[in-house]
């Protein structure tokens, strides 16, 4: 019987679609910063956003797959404008510029059911996420999912990310994990399940609306293409 449940966020427990690129985007986040004392015109931002994001995903890593954390991208836009500006009051754009991209949030229907069925059934509860910070702790706050993981782990925060073995093992590291108690739940088959293969650990997959178009059925344990998170709950008893 599985100990312990690694569970994927987007398009796993959350369903979600944002658009970064969009002219609105743009245009309503420069908004927010000139009220904020930030002029800009949305292709200013979006320019210098592109920019430093490339730059910091071409510096050197340790990692196979290397992650970057995007807050000092906020931190130049906003300090070109005010220079004195606040760790917080950067971390708020960055929090503003998610909510602005987002054009759909919400769990799957039955993901509370499971977390809370995992929980009363005495299981551990992980989250591995590729992800930013500033963008994901608001949402696991808004979607009310924070408190059921015992830990959350977002590559932002590590410097790695899904299918990089390291970022699983980050998790089992800390917690002193045995692999053979072990489940990786995802839906994107090149990140959550091979990074699971790549540790030696049983995984589920399941095909939600938002995973990877065209992505293959990927080898793993258990598989299932009709996108409900439920099936999680008939491992309880397995093993």
């Amino acid at each position: 019987m599985y100990k312990n449940f690694i569970f994927d966020l987007y398009g796993t427990l959350i369903d979600i679609h944002t658009d970064e690129e969009g002219e609105q985007t743009w245009d309503g986040f420069a908004d927010w910063l000139t009220a904020h004392g930030m002029p800009y015109s949305g292709s200013e931002a979006r320019e210098i956003y592109k920019a430093e994001e490339a730059a910091l995903r071409a510096k050197p890593s340790p990692y196979r797959y290397a992650e970057i954390d995007i807050i000092p991208v906020f931190s130049l836009i906003c300090r070109r404008r005010r220079p004195e500006i606040s760790d917080d009051e950067i971390w708020q754009a960055g929090e503003c510029f998610r909510r602005i991209s987002t054009k759909k949030i919400r769990l799957y229907d039955n993901s509370r059911k499971v977390l809370d069925g995992l929980r009363a059934a005495g299981k551990k509860i992980y989250l591995l996420s590729n992800a930013q910070r500033v963008f994901t702790w608001q949402e696991l706050e808004r979607t009310g999912i924070t408190d059921c993981f015992d830990d959350i782990f977002i590559s932002s925060d590590e410097g790695c990310q899904k299918p990089d073995a390291a970022f699983f093992k980050k998790l089992i590291d800390k917690h002193g994990l045995d692999v053979k108690d072990c489940v990786m739940i995802g839906n994107d088959g090149s990140a959550d399940i091979a990074g699971a293969n790549a540790v030696g650990m049983d995984a589920l997959y399941v095909r939600t609306g938002i995973s990877p178009q065209g992505d293959l059925l990927p080898e793993c344990k258990y598989v299932f293409e009709d996108g409900d998170i439920a099936h999680v709950l008939e491992l309880i008893a397995k093993r």
